[in-house]
């Protein structure tokens, strides 16, 4: 067996591996700030340009669409052209189109420029991973997976009351102008500071602690672990984001508080995931393979029963506790998603298989905003069978969880 740790501190220092995951940290803080940008600015764009619930789940729909399809392509590039060009490429390509939708007109122009800035930005997480799978060594990955992130569950918490403040004083438009200069600013970063070692896939790739799966893509896509991961990913997405996307929406029109207050209550469950984050991916590196995914379907289950009490409690404050429960089990579950797919298969296609499975979960992000707005259409505007919904799913990444215990899962077939 061959030291990890000591290999991997040959090729890439301590200092110089964090200070790599910190640029990607930062990277995709921007990146975090244009998914959950429209969360808010919805409720204004709704306003100004007329429209109902089923075009207003398109136009947040429309962004994961283009994330989705980049993420086997964002993988495919950062394994044949290397990371550093792919990262800086997709920056700045996003800061266009997110300063076009600032610019947007009608919800047509709305949805062609988040459909662009979704697709420019899907390349940025896969490729991440893969730099992440080159300099840490495996024991250390689901740490830095996680401190990766929990990005997005800061700037879920930050964006709660910022971008509703923003709005109220600028309106939407200035919103997405400001995160657009912020990415520019971050490409420049990159281009500047951001220095990947040529060397260190090769050195990473000779390294093994549980002996990962050695395979071509060609054949990594016929494990159907990789299939059963990409299910519970879509579910897990879809959950997250049918509550990210709508809950501002329903707090307003459901039960009847302010924006700013929306922002608010929705401080507390993101704190909830920040940690749950934090903590399953320090865990994760710690635990067996078989410990983690028991973990997952606990965790499932417990997500499948909040998602029912959060819709029956007329209490305000336990809507939110449940719902913060709900958001650390689901943060929790991608970590470990991601952890168990980079401790199965080796560096040279960890791109590829990220954005494979990724996209089974981005398919969850499209799917679930303009979903929700076709069920609340035929509700009559109410939210009551979206919840139900909700739970179904949140039954069937319990399904998808059992099936990683199927007799070679992690075959070939």
């Amino acid at each position: 067996m061959v030291d990890k740790s000591n290999c991997i501190e040959n090729s890439v220092e301590n200092q110089g591996r964090y200070g790599i995951l910190t640029l990607l940290f930062l990277g995709w803080c921007v990146g975090n700030l244009n998914r959950f940008s429209i969360n808010y600015a919805i409720v204004e764009i709704s306003k100004d340009f007329v429209l109902n619930a089923s075009t207003q789940g398109f136009i947040m729909s429309s962004f994961f669409l283009g994330y989705a399809l980049m993420q086997v392509p964002g993988g495919w590039l950062a394994d044949k052209y290397g990371p550093k060009k792919v990262l800086i490429s997709s920056i700045l390509i996003w800061s266009v189109f997110a300063a076009l939708s600032g610019l947007a007109w009608s919800a047509l122009s709305l949805i062609i420029f988040r459909f662009l800035l979704g697709l420019s930005l899907g390349a940025f997480y896969p490729t991440a991973l893969k730099t992440i799978s080159q300099v840490f060594p495996r024991n250390e990955q689901g740490k830095a997976i996680s401190i990766l992130l929990v990005s997005g569950v800061i700037i879920a918490i930050i964006s709660s009351i910022l971008f509703a403040w923003i709005i109220g004083k600028m309106g939407w438009s200035a919103l997405f102008y400001i995160i657009a200069v912020i990415g520019a600013i971050m490409a420049v970063l990159y281009l500047l500071i951001l220095k990947l070692p040529v060397t260190t896939q090769d050195k990473v790739a000779i390294q093994t602690i549980d002996k990962p799966q050695k395979l071509a893509f060609k054949q990594v896509i016929r494990v159907p672990f990789v299939w059963s991961m990409c299910l519970a990913g879509f579910c897990v997405s879809l959950i997250t984001w049918g509550i990210n996307t709508w809950i501002p929406t329903y707090l307003v029109q459901a039960r009847h508080i302010s924006l700013m207050e929306a922002g608010k209550w929705q401080m507390m469950p993101a704190i909830l995931g920040l940690f749950a984050m934090l903590a399953s991916g320090i865990i994760t590196d710690k635990l067996k393979m078989d410990t983690v995914r028991r973990s997952t379907l606990i965790m499932s289950v417990l997500t499948a029963v909040s998602v029912y009490i959060m819709y029956r409690t007329p209490s305000l404050m336990l809507f939110f506790v449940f719902e913060g429960i709900i958001i650390a089990c689901v943060t929790a579950i991608f970590v470990i998603i991601n952890s168990m797919i980079m401790k199965q298969f080796p560096p040279e296609v960890t791109g590829s298989v990220v954005g494979l499975v990724n996209f089974g979960s981005q398919a969850g992000s499209f799917t679930a905003p303009f979903i929700i707005g076709i069920i609340v259409d035929a509700s009559k505007g109410s939210f009551d069978t979206t919840f139900l919904f909700l739970t179904a799913v949140a039954v069937l990444s319990i399904v998808a969880f059992l099936t990683t215990y199927l007799k070679n899962s992690l075959s070939t077939t």
